[in-house]
């Protein structure tokens, strides 16, 4: 009698949806002019960590901005479901920010209390259309056991799929157009990019809606 294969399950599940959005190309042009005018006539941000707006994005950021936010409604929607599993269609409650970063910028490690849903969406990936991996600001999600899966033996992973990663982090190197959607709880930043352009990014959070009264 043949010896059954183990079965192995990866259980506890933390998705990460990376997405394009579909109109990109026509989109990003006229968003990037919007978001460098609004930088321009406010203050700096944060010393080393660029220039953020406030959470208003929606407000000034025009029919570009209104597609952006469906599309990760969308996406949202597509990804949560009731415990039984049955999908669900919220009315999500977005804050969305644009950001700009420098060459020599990066971005904190971050959870956001209070969302569901966060992400961030890259109008310019500030690489100027270079594959070199030596310019780094790869957007970094945290593992969120901390450094416990590699405490006792940080020379060792575990050889199932996302096992490599386990106690360290996961990176996703931006590209223009794309989408990265994460639980809100998962901590995300970017590493020191010294890409030769500005970084314009899309910052957002989704919160479930408050219960009708």
């Amino acid at each position: 009698m043949a010896t059954p294969k183990p079965q192995i399950r990866s259980l506890f599940a933390t998705p990460v949806c990376v997405h394009f959005l579909p109109v990109a190309a026509e989109a990003n042009p006229e968003l990037r002019s919007l978001i460098l005018e609004k930088a321009q006539s406010a203050q700096a941000g944060a010393r080393g960590q660029g220039w953020r707006s406030a959470p208003d994005f929606e407000s000034w950021g025009g029919q570009h901005a209104q597609t952006l936010l469906r599309v990760v409604r969308e996406i949202a929607n597509s990804l949560t479901s009731k415990r039984t599993g049955a999908r669900v269609t919220l009315d999500w409650a977005v804050q969305a920010c644009a950001s700009v970063r420098q060459k020599g910028d990066y971005q904190e490690m971050a959870a956001r209390p209070g969302a569901y849903w966060s992400g961030i969406y890259y109008v310019d990936d500030g690489y100027a259309k270079s594959d070199d991996e030596a310019l780094g600001g790869e957007c970094e999600l945290a593992d969120p056991r901390g450094a416990l899966p590699a405490m006792v033996a940080p020379q060792l992973a575990y050889r199932v799929p996302g096992g490599l990663a386990a106690g360290q982090s996961e990176i996703i190197r931006p590209q223009s157009g794309m989408i990265v959607l994460h639980p809100s709880w998962l901590a995300r930043g970017e590493r020191r990019c010294d890409g030769p352009a500005q970084r314009l990014a899309i910052e957002f959070d989704l919160a479930v809606p408050a219960p009708a009264a």
